[in-house]
């Protein structure tokens, strides 16, 4: 009869999970239906991940990791420091205020979600189905790659990298960039060789889509796909990153430089520029929730773009505001100045130290996981989208997977179950 039990509690978990992931992969096209679109699936599932962490904790706690508790201050510092800025930057407005802190936490709340809501193993138990699932996905729209390329099904008008751009079934390349390569990911969890002919597909799909992002990533995963070998026996140390890093760095600074920090026309040039002047005005708090660069700051108009006459270029007008929230970082220095920025650089120092912890190909599949959402953060609102919420969910779940946590210098602050 137990045996029974957790069988079915295995399934049920399972299809908790493929759930979990197609609702969020797919949110932005099952958004564009209108019958659909009033759900807000990504707010939706993540409000319940958040009920879900609450109950399962109540029903069977489970410790955390001490750097996992240090998240937690951290980003409850971060929320304090946006409060205190709000009101040192007269940003009023509970309810914009509300939803920005929402956003802002909704990627950390499905890390927990899948960290705490299953069992030790369960996501190497789902490997195969994660493997077959992906070469699913891939496929079909590999197939309607193909269609729409004879006939135009879903036409595009943006031309990068000299083709043009394909969307297929998503409202932007980047959606479609980013669930391939979630799918190549899995891909590569179990015997890659045998899922040559699928990746070669993510790659020409994610090709077609040209988005800059995508195609340096499938470089920097095929490099992890090569390490894996060599990982089994040992832990590939984040410190191998600093040289590869660095040269990247140099070898592009005249391109960050231009697009980031000195252009008078690029968008998020302007928006870092911005960004760091109010800071300065607003020092050490920020300016901060919904006073600049997230989705509040859009919806409210805050007063801080007519201060910067942001009114004068296109993109950045109430009427057509589409790159005001184009930088997850640019909003982050604004709204919570250099402590807050700080306190966030420290969140990821301690993400990047909980991954060198991991070996094989967890460590693998988690590294490359962070580091695309890493960079994504200078180039788009990335943690408060629906590719953030999965981006930290599969990280949870896979620290998750090792049934004895690696001890981190210290013992788990929460050792004991409450009764």
């Amino acid at each position: 009869m137990p045996n029974k039990i957790r069988k079915e509690n295995t399934k049920l978990a399972s299809i908790l999970f493929f759930t979990f992931i197609t609702l969020i992969l797919f949110s932005p096209v099952f958004e564009k239906m209108p019958f659909l679109a009033a759900l807000n699936i990504d707010n939706m599932l993540t409000f319940l991940c958040f009920i879900g962490i609450i109950l399962f904790q109540l029903k069977q706690p489970k410790a955390l990791m001490t750097q996992e508790y240090l998240v937690i201050a951290l980003l409850l510092i971060i929320i304090v420091l946006g409060l205190f800025g709000n009101r040192v930057a007269n940003v009023y407005g509970w309810t914009f205020i509300v939803l920005d802190i929402w956003s802002i936490c909704k990627c950390f709340i499905a890390y927990f979600f899948g960290r705490l809501a299953f069992r030790p193993g369960f996501f190497s138990s789902q490997i195969n189905g994660l493997v077959l699932y992906s070469k699913w996905v891939i496929g079909v729209l590999f197939l309607l790659l193909l269609v729409n390329l004879v006939y135009p099904i879903w036409p595009s008008t943006e031309i990068r990298m000299g083709i043009k751009t394909q969307y297929l079934i998503f409202p932007h390349a980047t959606y479609l960039s980013a669930t391939v390569f979630f799918c190549m990911l899995f891909l590569g969890l179990k015997n890659v060789r045998y899922h040559i002919p699928f990746l070669a597909m993510g790659g020409i799909l994610i090709f077609f889509a040209a988005r800059n992002k995508g195609l340096i990533f499938i470089g920097i995963y095929f490099f992890m796909l090569l390490f894996q070998h060599y990982a089994k026996k040992k832990s590939f140390k984040i410190s191998y990153l600093i040289l590869p890093v660095i040269t990247l760095i140099a070898s592009f600074w005249e391109i960050i430089d231009t697009r980031l920090l000195s252009s008078t026309t690029s968008a998020r040039s302007l928006l870092y520029q911005a960004a760091f002047k109010i800071a300065d005005m607003y020092a050490p708090f920020g300016a901060g929730f919904a006073s600049f660069g997230s989705g509040s700051s859009v919806k409210n108009y805050s007063h801080l773009y007519d201060k910067f006459r942001f009114y004068e270029y296109y993109g950045f007008t109430r009427e057509n505001p589409q790159y005001l929230n184009d930088s997850f970082i640019a909003m982050f220095i604004a709204q919570f100045g250099y402590i807050g920025t700080a306190c966030f650089a420290l969140i990821l120092l301690i993400f990047l130290l909980m991954i060198n912890r991991r070996s094989g190909r967890i460590q693998a599949f988690t590294l490359v996981l962070f580091l695309y959402a890493m960079t994504s953060l200078f180039t788009e609102l990335y943690l408060t989208t629906s590719l953030g919420i999965i981006t930290f969910f599969l990280i949870g779940i896979a620290f998750g997977d090792e049934k004895e946590k690696p001890r981190l210098r210290k013992d788990d602050l929460w050792k004991k179950p409450l009764h």
